[in-house]
């Protein structure tokens, strides 16, 4: 059977079911829909302010307006539990003929008493109390000629086998493959949808975790030379430190020392907050790599960050050859520095994306650290490693991305943790602000001032735009400078030259400026102990690791400072973690539920991208359960009696069948 043997799918269907790669029968059944859509009629609290159905009657023609955004519009009265209600709903031509006084309509919105008038984004002509709609997210094809597509292929007897073996199917009571079929296309109520959600989570995660757990092993089969260190070099740079190190610091330390003296390819991150002293820690593994006869690279995401890491580790390691490698290094100057990394002139090369271009060849790198690394795409960081086989990896993060804390749960990355704080270093204290609360903000900022300390005011745009609904730069400008009309105010922004931004930032180090209004640009890089207030304004549309990224730009000394996300929202109730909590790895795991962990053997860095299936996603145990079925069924059915030269073959067995649930 073929796909243009189906009733009603024409050539122009076919075409269009083809460039969404769906070409047989099979790859028809197993696109699952998007999204379910449950519409449940529940009259009794229409007007409680939430989204839900509600049924009414037509009491007026709809009126088309023109909103301020130049949508389109129509507003029109209904009676709803005998009272008369306004409605407003954007929506094409066909309204204004179906809408006729007197029929009886569901509407789907919500009630909004300020206004008091309902918000609607749906309306059914038809009766219903309870109704399940599916959505395939396939562009020019209607939804229901999917289903009807799908049903006259199980009427012909047409089933799948099942890839997922029998034993977890019963285990937890999954439901055989071609019974998640009938469930999947034509849920009969919330519970069809629940077994489907449940038994797609699984088996995606199944193979997910098989999949890694080969990586794992594979990873753990190759081998590298391992590094001679010179520790008396390493013991005597440490004792020469103005500061003692932490606990956990040495602990770190000598967790990277030994995988790096060993034959294990070190593939090791170090979580540590903004200020907890992952750098330093960082420089004495290059210090140690150099002392084995081995290179350096250091990339960093900024130009900013980069120059800074440059002069800190230039004063560390005065006799170590040292350059700086970014996008506005001069031509001449970045060919000389290139000859003299091919032969082995430098030990320690430190800059931003510009270390992955094809001409920059080592002579023998021996570790590569990536600091910042969520700022970072998964090619740019793969990139740099595959400069030469068996290198040493380590990452820097003050808040993991969702996909590298699943790597660390159930991939090949080590995890260090560094969660003391050097002495007086105080937490940063966090607050919500409404926007109409910002005059009394303001009061707060002024005191900061007084007591002669500087300001950062995080802005979300640079220019106004007609698509998203957020201050621009020239807006906050006006607001602040009304607010604080003796603060010196500077602006910094990524479409600045290098030049003026150096000037700006410089300026605002030497306290020439009192505050700073910044894009995200300054997230990582920026040290000015001085700043001990951060503004974020409209915080809400930043991610909870984004907004701890940037608090950590104050408290950067032994006084008490405070971030202030100021939300357009009444109230965000994902912001709320922020005030509680300092703790970057709990907030990545906060991410991680909200986000997702991405494709781990991909490119993406967030979602559940094998999913044709949106749903929440914070169901850890499924991860848990997965992770040690798939552990189990790697050394029952493929690992017995295998040696190591066939694991590469087993992983690529494995991602075959994962993507088969692609």
């Amino acid at each position: 059977m073929e796909l243009k043997d189906i009733k009603h799918i024409g050539p122009v269907t076919l075409d269009r079911l083809n460039a969404n790669h769906i070409y047989t029968p099979k790859d028809l059944l197993l696109r699952f829909p998007k999204r379910y859509y449950f519409y449940q009629v529940d009259n009794e609290h229409a007007f409680c302010g939430e989204t839900l159905c509600f049924k009414a009657v037509v009491a007026s023609r709809p009126v088309w307006i023109k909103t301020v955004k130049r949508s389109r519009a129509f507003v029109f009265y209904v009676n709803v539990n005998e009272r008369k209600i306004k409605c407003i709903i954007f929506s094409g031509d066909y309204l204004r003929f179906k809408l006729q006084v007197g029929i009886p309509i569901i509407c789907y919105g919500k009630y909004k008493e300020k206004e008091n008038e309902f918000s609607l984004t749906t309306i059914f002509f038809e009766d219903f109390e309870c109704r399940i709609e599916l959505d395939y997210g396939i562009p020019d094809i209607n939804n229901k000629t999917i289903q009807n597509a799908i049903e006259r292929v199980l009427q012909t007897g047409y089933s799948l086998e099942d890839d997922l073996p029998l034993e977890y199917i019963q285990k937890y009571r999954l439901g055989t493959i071609n019974e998640l079929m009938r469930l999947a296309h034509f849920p009969k109520s919330i519970t069809d949808c629940t077994r489907v959600r449940r038994r797609i989570r699984y088996e995606d995660f199944f193979w997910y975790t098989a999949s890694l757990e080969a990586l794992k092993r594979l990873k753990n089969s190759e081998e590298k030379q391992p590094k001679k260190i010179n520790i008396d070099m390493i013991n005597q740079f440490i004792q020469g430190l103005p500061y003692e190190l932490t606990q956990d610091q040495r602990h770190v330390l000598n967790e990277c020392l030994n995988d790096i003296s060993s034959t294990k390819i070190m593939n090791r991150l170090i979580q540590g907050d903004v200020g907890s002293g992952k750098s330093i820690v960082a420089f004495i593994c290059s210090l140690a790599v150099i002392s084995a006869g081995y290179q350096v690279a250091l990339m960093v995401p900024t130009e900013i960050l980069a120059k800074q890491h440059y002069e800190n580790v230039r004063k560390l390691f005065p006799n170590v050859a040292i350059e700086l490698l970014t996008s506005s290094v001069k031509l001449k100057e970045k060919e000389d520095i290139l000859y003299k990394l091919m032969h082995g002139r430098i030990s320690l090369i430190i800059g931003t994306h510009a270390l992955i271009e094809n001409q920059v060849i080592f002579k023998n790198l021996g570790l590569a650290i990536i600091d910042e690394q969520h700022r970072f795409g998964v090619n740019q960081r793969k990139a740099l490693l595959e400069k030469l086989k068996g290198v040493d990896a380590l990452y820097l993060t003050a808040t993991p991305i969702p996909r590298t804390l699943g790597l660390t749960s159930f991939g090949d990355l080590d995890l260090s943790m560094i969660k003391t704080m050097p002495k007086n270093r105080k937490p940063v204290l966090t607050k919500i602000v409404p926007m109409e609360q910002l005059s009394s903000l303001a009061k707060a900022l002024e005191r900061h001032l007084a007591c002669d300390e500087q300001i950062y005011v995080v802005v979300p745009l640079i220019e106004e735009s007609e698509r998203l609904d957020y201050i621009d730069m020239n807006q906050a400008i006006e607001i602040f400078e009304k607010l604080l009309p003796k603060a010196k105010f500077g602006v910094l922004h990524g479409k600045m030259k290098v030049k003026d931004k150096d000037s700006i930032m410089n300026a605002f180090k030497n306290h020439e400026l009192d505050c700073l209004l910044s894009t995200t640009v300054i997230e990582v890089g920026v040290d000015v102990s001085n700043a001990t207030v951060m503004v974020i304004l409209d915080a809400e549309r930043y991610g909870l690791s984004q907004i701890h990224q940037l608090r950590g730009r104050v408290g950067r000394g032994s006084i008490q400072s405070y971030c202030y996300l100021v939300t357009t929202k009444d109230y965000v109730k994902r912001l709320d973690i922020l005030e509680k909590t300092t703790d970057g790895f709990l907030l990545a795991e906060e991410d991680f539920k909200l986000r997702g962990p991405g494709d781990y053997l991909g490119e993406e860095q967030s979602g559940f991208n094998s999913l044709n299936f949106d749903y929440e996603s914070n169901d850890i145990m499924i991860w848990k359960c997965a992770l040690e079925d798939s552990k189990e069924f790697i050394s029952k059915y493929l690992l017995k009696e295998v040696d190591n030269s066939r694991l590469d073959t087993i992983f690529k067995q494995i991602s075959v069948k994962k993507s088969k649930i692609n």
